[in-house]
Formats: structure tokens, sequence, C-alpha cells
């Protein structure tokens, strides 16, 4: 490649860097507040609470896996991981296919990142159109998968669990082949003994610790902030490409093209009908999942994109490729190819539906006007420098609970093997027994039944 060849790209690349980091710049205070919220709803709300109103096809059902999806995390990825989680506990297929949906384009997050980057009328458009999303994809999922093969699937996800459970009443880790089961709430709990399972149905509460409590505890938000981190260790990646993919393409790429591109459907309703078919494709095409897709949907409309492309665009972070094959992978590859297809039909529909809306209500955006810079300051500073700066500083708090850790967390407490008086911790105790009332652990087995043969010598 000639040298001046190599000086363009160069060129190209450099300034493509530098508008992904105004991109990013403009949507930090967005990103920080929706993984924050995120994690706090995470580790405030039970998931098996949330099974016990999504367990049938009712309206009331969705309307409730609507408001969890709403309280939830606003990333695909980790929206999915929570679905598979609501669905093998218990949740029917229809809630949770509207938490799928929900809890990544419902959520209020998201749409502090759309207002930031594509102005209020699309914040707008993405919550007004969630719920037909919703409806319209609960309408193919009621026709396309039948009930029964869903419950199949439920019961091969429950035979594949994690081998590895904790006993809820010693804290101890046992293998769940080895522990007693017991169905509560919609949740099988495992015990390392009769004793533990007997303390637990005595008065189950006292073992589970209730939402509000957690609220007010320090280890309740270490929680918080331990759940922000997963979230952003797992969509730092999506999230980097996103934002450098969208600034490469807006620099790198020539208005001629867009105009092909984006023209090929001609004008009025087949226009709208094409560019709603369009915006999914692309998504799929550019591997960009969760709010990373957002910048690049700022670029696609500043091209010439039409709205209703756009909208359908912002939600199809569902089917990136990525997703697709986790779909296959936890559903089968029937029900996986049917909810790809239910999916991908129900958001360029609602493109479409959203359009001809905000066209009756005279809201859709004129892609002519573009923004001119902030339309005032604080002290010298725009509102997106203020906002920024005040939820760096609350990210600030979250980081100081990550670095101090949890207080007395139940598993890290330290107790003393009553008969080698050795000291270890909750966690690491392999071996427990309960005797009147009262739990005590042990290093060995040899210990434990030591105890056991003659408890009062070692009280």
């Amino acid at each position: 490649m000639p040298a001046s060849q190599l000086s363009v790209a160069f060129r190209t690349l450099i300034e493509g860097v530098q508008l992904a980091a105004e991109f990013f710049w403009q949507a930090m205070w967005a990103l920080l507040l929706g993984f924050m919220l995120s994690g706090a709803i995470q580790a405030f709300v039970s998931k098996e609470g949330m099974v016990k109103y999504m367990g049938d096809p009712s309206p009331r059902s969705v309307l409730y896996a609507m408001g969890f999806g709403v309280a939830s995390t606003s990333c695909s990825f980790g929206d999915i991981a929570a679905t598979k989680t609501l669905f093998k506990k218990g949740a029917h297929i229809i809630p949770t296919v509207t938490f799928l949906i929900a809890s990544t384009n419902f959520v209020i997050g998201l749409t502090f990142v759309i207002w930031a980057l594509l102005g209020w009328e699309f914040a707008v458009a993405q919550a007004v159109g969630a719920p037909i999303f919703m409806l319209i994809a609960i309408v193919l999922v009621h026709l396309t998968i039948p009930y029964d093969e869903a419950q199949e699937v439920r019961e091969r996800l429950i035979k594949q669990e994690q081998p590895v459970v904790t006993d809820p009443v010693c804290k101890m880790r046992i293998n769940r082949e080895n522990g007693i089961p017991v169905e509560y709430k919609n949740e099988t709990v495992y015990f390392c003994s009769e004793g533990c399972k007997d303390l637990f149905e005595q008065n189950p509460d006292v073992h589970r610790t209730p939402w509000r409590e957690k609220i007010r505890s320090w280890n309740g938000w270490v929680e918080a902030a331990n759940q922000t981190k997963k979230d952003l260790l797992m969509l730092w990646k999506e999230l980097s490409i996103g934002f450098l993919l969208a600034g490469i393409v807006a620099v790198a790429v020539p208005d001629s093209i867009w105009t092909l591109l984006f023209e090929g459907g001609g004008t009025g309703t087949t226009q709208v009908l094409y560019n709603s078919i369009l915006g999914p494709l692309i998504s799929v095409a550019t591997f960009v999942a969760s709010i990373g897709n957002v910048p690049l949907a700022a670029v696609l409309w500043n091209s010439g994109f039409a709205f209703a492309g756009v909208v359908a665009f912002i939600y199809a972070d569902l089917i990136v490729p990525q997703l697709i094959l986790i779909y296959r992978k936890i559903f089968g590859e029937k029900i996986g190819t049917r909810l790809t297809l239910i999916l991908f039909v129900s958001m360029a529909t609602t493109g479409v539906i959203v359009y001809y809306l905000f066209a009756f209500l005279g809201l859709v955006p004129d892609a002519a006007v573009t923004s001119e810079g902030e339309p005032f300051t604080l002290f010298g500073l725009t509102p997106t420098t203020i906002l920024n700066l005040v939820f760096l500083l609350i990210g600030l708090v979250f980081l100081v609970l990550l670095v101090t850790g949890r207080r007395g967390a139940p598993g890290d407490r330290v107790v003393q093997d009553p008969v080698t008086e050795a000291d270890i911790t909750v966690k690491n105790a392999d071996y427990c027994t309960v005797y009147d009332e009262s739990i005590y652990y042990f290093e060995t087995e040899e210990s434990r039944e030591k105890f056991k043969s003659s408890p009062e010598e070692y009280i």
C-alpha cells in the first residue's frame, strides 16, 4: 500500500477514535446511571420473588414481567443471563420473552443514552415502541412456540444446573446431589443435613434477607457495586467496539454510500418498510449489542437513515450473532431459531408502527436539523460535563464499596472446630452438624463424627 494511502487510513483512524471519544463523553453519565441502577436492582430484587409473579401467560404476569424488566439491567448480554435464570426457575415462556425485551429496550438507562445522543424524540419513540414490540412478540410466541416444548427446555436447563449450592442456614457449599432438597417460593433449596433443614422450616424468613433490610445495609450496597462491576466487565468490550465502530464509520463511509444504501427502498411507504427491515440487518452485520449500538444509531440517523429504520435498529441489539447463538444454546436449535425470527419480525414491525404514529402526531424529527452545541452553561460547564462529574462521583462511591468489601458476611465468619479447636471460616468448612438448634463446623469428617458421638464433651 502506498505511503499516501497509509497516511489517509491513519488519519481516518485517528479522526474516528476522536469522534468515538466525543460520543462516549456525551453518553458517559447515562451509561454510569444505567449500570449502577442495574447493579442496585440485581442486588436488592430476588429472582425467586419475580418468578412468583411470572408463572403463567396471563396479562397480569406479562405486566409484572414488563415492570421487572424496566427495573432490571439495560444490557442485552446480562439480560439473557437473567432471562435464563427466570425461565429455569419457573417463569412461563410468554412473560419470559416479555422480560427479555423489556429489560433491554424498556429501561431508564437506555432512554437517557438515546436522549443524550439522538434527542428526546428518539427517547420517547423507544419508550413508546417497547410495549408495541413486546405485544407483537407475545402474539408470535403464543402462535409458534408450544408450551410443552418450552417445558422440555426448562427440564433440560434444570438438569444442567451448577452442581455446587449453598445451604441457606449454615452457609456451607455442598454438592447438589448430596443435598437435601426442599421446595420454597418457586425455588429448590438444598441443605447439608436434616438439622439445617429443620431449622429452616421452623422459620424460613430468618435465613432470607428482605430487600428493605438489604437496601439499608452496607453489605447490600457492596453487592450492588459488585453487580455493577460484573456488568461492566461483561460489556466493556461491546461498548468500546460500539463507540469505536460508530466513530470510524462516521468518518470513513462517504455520504454517497449511505445514500445508495438508504434510498434502495424508494420513497413513501416502501421506504419505511425497507428501512425498518434494513435496520435490524445492519445491527446483525455490525455485531454491536447493548447500549453500544446507540452511538452507531446516531451515525445512521445523521447520515440519512429513515426514522423507522433507526428505531428498529435500536431494538435490534437482541439479534446480534452472539445472542442468536446463545438463544440456540439455551432454548435449543428449534426454539432458539424461532425466537430469533420472532424478535426480528417484531422489531421491524414496531419500527413501521412507531413511524406512522409519530408522523400522525407530528413528532418525527427533521434529520436536517442538528444540534450545534450545548444550549447553556453553568459556572462555565456544559450540562453534559456537569452530569458526567456528578455520576463519576457516585461511581467513585461504588468503587470505595468494592475496595472496602463486605463486612461480616456469613461465609467469612470465623468459627472454631469444637474438636480440634482450630479456627476456620464458614465458607471453607467442609463439614457441619446441628446440635440443640446450634450449628457447629468442622475441619474434617473425623472431627464431626467425634463430636456427634459425644457432643457434651466438646461444648
